[in-house]
């Protein structure tokens, strides 16, 4: 695959473009999913209410800084996450360290979604049907049903997709309020004190909190490319995410404080209606991870340089190995794997906030490739990556890596940080093009004016001449 065919004809024109408020309903959308509901349950037990809601609040108020910051280079250019992180990875980064990582990540919430669902399953036939179906069956046949819809496609998914979410949350909500009227009211819910086995530190709830939506935030150009100007892709992220993020995850955290159980699986079975519950979760988990599967998959196509017809082999290849991690127990690692993602989504988001907003002025006329490997982006994803794991405690919990583990503040901003200052000193340090001008921080007044800077966004990432340098 030759680099000026790296997604070059992804990019959004200008007429089909949307306001802030058609792109915020799709965040929000998300929200509501398995992995939530777990976090959300942890967060509950193990800070209370208004511990959790503290939690949200700073967890995802940092993912949404770095987020913005993204979604508008997505709107300066009209790109998709491939191409936002070529500049600062380069080609051969953006098309192989990007897709594997994407892939990588997409394929193991794949797992764990198939996990939870087959819990599930399992304890739904068996409290209501009396039917003994082991997890490891329920959660092989979920998976082999999911994997088969992204492979060959299934028309009713895109409608499933608009009920699946809001289904789940109506649920949710009954679920809290029929679980508040048996207590009582909400005098339970407000006096709970988490007990000192489930307890948390307030640090731990927010690397919780980031590692669930961390990725989404780097890869949140995918959306934003169709924001119309900087203010639209600003307000779809505040508006989109915060709220959502903040009604699910407290909805999460108030059915396992009031039913004291932490587990999904029997959360869901626990509110009264376990066919319904169990539906709902089943519906989302099917829509997100069918979406998953092939992004998965379509990441590993363009990775070893097949198009997206192509990619059919790597999406199977893929669902069998989301499979696999379900049926190996990935849901027993769900915090590591958690502390994987608010260590690299961050490393990511800060080489390509840097080469962006910091070298080239946050003007996409600035905007140029170098082929193969870029060294300051190689050396702000290695730094950014090892510093968030080291200080994010990753490795506390890993036999013979114990001390790997120096807490500091907070892991996923520590990586941000790294990286971001790792990737402007390599830049400068080893002589690449400065440009003059002050950062452009508002979007250019007239829509002609962007359109042009837009189409030499294009222009670049379709005919450009590789800058020297590259690893």
């Amino acid at each position: 695959m030759e680099s000026k065919g790296l997604g070059a004809d992804l990019y959004v024109d200008e007429a089909d473009r949307k306001d802030w408020k058609s792109i915020a309903v799709i965040r929000a959308g998300g929200m509501f999913s398995a992995p939530t509901l777990m976090v959300g349950a942890a967060l509950g037990l193990g800070l209370g209410l208004g511990g959790s809601a503290l939690v949200t609040l700073a967890g995802f108020g940092f993912i949404v800084i770095y987020m913005c910051f993204v979604s508008m280079q997505a709107s300066d250019t009209g790109a998709p996450t491939a191409l936002l992180a070529a500049p600062a990875l380069g080609v051969g980064g953006a098309r192989w360290v990007v897709s594997l990582i994407v892939g990588v990540v997409t394929v193991g919430w794949f797992g764990v979604q198939t996990a939870v669902c087959g819990a599930s399953l399992s304890l739904m036939l068996a409290a209501t049907f009396t039917v003994a179906a082991p997890e490891w069956a329920c959660a092989l046949g979920l998976g082999l049903l999911m994997l088969v819809t992204a492979v060959i496609g299934f028309s009713g998914l895109r409608w499933l997709s608009t009920v699946a979410a809001p289904f789940l949350m109506t649920v949710c909500l009954y679920g809290v309020a029929a679980s508040l009227a048996g207590e009582g009211g909400v005098g339970p819910l407000v006096a709970f004190a988490p007990a000192p086995a489930d307890a948390i530190g307030f640090l731990t709830g927010v690397n919780l909190a980031i590692g669930l939506f961390a990725f989404a935030g780097f890869t949140a150009g995918d959306i934003a490319r169709f924001a119309r100007t900087r203010r639209d892709a600003v307000l779809s992220c505040v508006v989109g995410v915060l709220p959502a993020a903040l009604v699910a995850l407290a909805c999460a955290a108030a059915l396992a404080i009031v039913t004291g159980e932490g587990d999904v699986a029997v959360l869901m079975n626990s509110i009264g209606l376990p066919a319904v519950g169990l539906l709902a979760l089943v519906l989302s988990a099917w829509t997100v991870n069918a979406s998953n599967v092939y992004s998965a998959g379509l990441g590993f196509a363009v990775m070893l340089g097949r198009d997206e017809s192509g990619s059919k082999v790597t999406t199977l290849v893929a669902g069998i190995a989301g499979i696999a991690l379900a049926l190996g127990g990935i849901l027993g690692q769900f915090e590591m794997f958690l502390s994987f993602l608010s260590a690299t989504a961050p490393a990511l988001a800060g080489a390509v906030v840097a080469d962006y907003w910091i070298v080239r002025r946050a003007r996409p006329e600035n905007v140029e490739l170098v082929e193969g490997f870029s060294v300051p982006g190689a050396a702000a994803l290695g730094a950014g990556v090892i510093v968030g794991l080291v200080t994010g405690g990753a490795f506390a919990e890993v036999p013979g890596l114990a001390f790997l583990s120096l807490p500091f503040f907070l892991g996923p901003v520590n990586a941000l940080a790294a990286s971001i200052l790792s990737y402007t000193l390599v830049y400068y340090a080893t002589g690449r093009r400065r440009f003059t001008g002050p950062v452009r921080w508002r979007t250019p007044d007239t829509s002609t004016a962007h359109g042009a800077e837009r189409a030499a966004a294009c222009d670049t990432v379709a005919n450009f001449e590789p800058e020297r340098g590259a690893l």
